[in-house]
């Protein structure tokens, strides 16, 4: 009789929890806040929000596959010069200029030059540039706009320092740019005062020939070897100025008064000597021609010199002349290949009239 109470007892707790649950799912639970309906609904926008497919995106494998299967991923140098400019652009300055410094600059791209250099200046003008920064472009400044370099800051001791110590394999033009950023600085007068000539290294070469033609002779003779030595990249137009002022009386005077010294120290324009006064050269000073001076002489002068003179120059120097000479008396290149044309072209004359002669014989039988 026990048993069966505890099994009704039982029955009847189990159902009354059953009807507690179905009440509780009857009435609805209390109302959320609105901070928290809030934050369901920011997860149920952020969950439907579309994705776009990106089929035509390009990766970097497909990329230099297309452009060239030698390339590697490895090669980060190629992804920077020849990847997208998003890649190039991510760089920032510092790193732009050391790979600027120790890549081949031949190699760099056009359009890659220009993009360093606008990362570079960041939209200011070139003012505000130093050595370093002209220093890692080197002969990539042959692409920079003109108006960038017109205003190059000579004021800068590293600036000035740089273009003139180093050459730079730039067109005339932009040197002559160069040159009017520099007396943008130091002004129209600076031919008369011999420290800042001094100061100008290659920066003289960038000076028209009719600048250098108002360095007086006074002024001339202040100038450093290292200067001078410099003035070997000028052109033919501006060597004859500076040495129309060096054979001033004023200055060193005419060749034949110049010793070892003089031509050792005017190496560079001893070039546009004139023919009738190679002869009057003192035997003693002629041991100072280089072997630099005798290549780059004209032919035509060679035979001015006199045989005491020929055989006081140095050994080098000597073998170089002689040389010069013997390739003078030779057939030019010019005439070898004139030669060579004429005697191709005799056979294409004759072989017609061959070929019209066999033609009849067969004719004929």
């Amino acid at each position: 009789m026990i048993s069966n109470n505890l099994v009704l007892i039982c029955i009847l707790i189990i159902n009354g929890n059953y009807i507690k649950e179905g009440l509780c799912t009857m009435h609805p639970p209390p109302t959320e806040s609105i901070e928290e309906l809030s934050l369901v609904y920011e997860d149920d926008r952020n969950a439907m929000i579309a994705v776009a497919e990106r089929d035509n995106f390009i990766t970097y494998e497909e990329f230099y596959d297309e452009l060239d299967n030698r390339l590697g991923i490895e090669q980060s140098m190629n992804m920077i010069f020849f990847g997208p400019p998003s890649s190039f652009l991510r760089l920032d300055p510092d790193s732009i200029l050391h790979i600027l410094t120790h890549t081949k600059k031949y190699m760099v791209p056009i359009g890659r030059a220009l993009l360093a250099w606008d990362i570079i200046t960041d939209g200011k003008t070139a003012a505000f540039l130093q050595g370093r920064e002209y220093l890692a472009f080197g002969s990539l400044l042959d692409v920079v706009p003109e108006e960038d370099l017109y205003y190059v800051n000579f004021g800068d001791p590293s600036v000035l320092k740089h273009f003139a110590s180093y050459y730079i394999k730039l067109q005339p033009r932009k040197y002559g740019i160069l040159a009017a950023a520099y007396r943008r600085y130091f002004g129209e007068s600076w031919y008369h005062n011999s420290s800042l000539i001094n100061e100008l290294g290659y920066l003289l070469c960038g000076f028209p020939a009719s600048d250098l033609a108002k360095i007086s002779p006074t002024t001339f003779k202040e100038i450093s070897y290292e200067i001078l030595s410099k003035a070997g990249k000028c052109n033919i137009k501006q060597t004859r100025a500076l040495y129309a002022i060096a054979v001033h009386r004023d200055a060193y005077g005419e060749p034949y008064k110049w010793s070892s010294h003089e031509i050792g120290r005017l190496s560079a324009l001893f070039t546009c000597i004139p023919k009738i006064d190679i002869s009057s050269i003192q035997l003693e000073a002629v041991t100072a021609i280089s072997p630099e001076v005798m290549t780059a002489m004209n032919k035509e002068k060679l035979e001015y010199f006199t045989k005491q003179q020929i055989l006081r120059m140095n050994p080098k120097t000597r073998r170089i002349y002689i040389l010069r000479m013997q390739l003078k008396h030779t057939y030019s290149m010019n005439d070898v290949a004139r030669q060579s044309n004429s005697r191709i072209n005799k056979p294409n004359i004759v072989l017609p009239f061959a070929l019209i002669i066999v033609t009849l014989i067969y004719i004929n039988f």
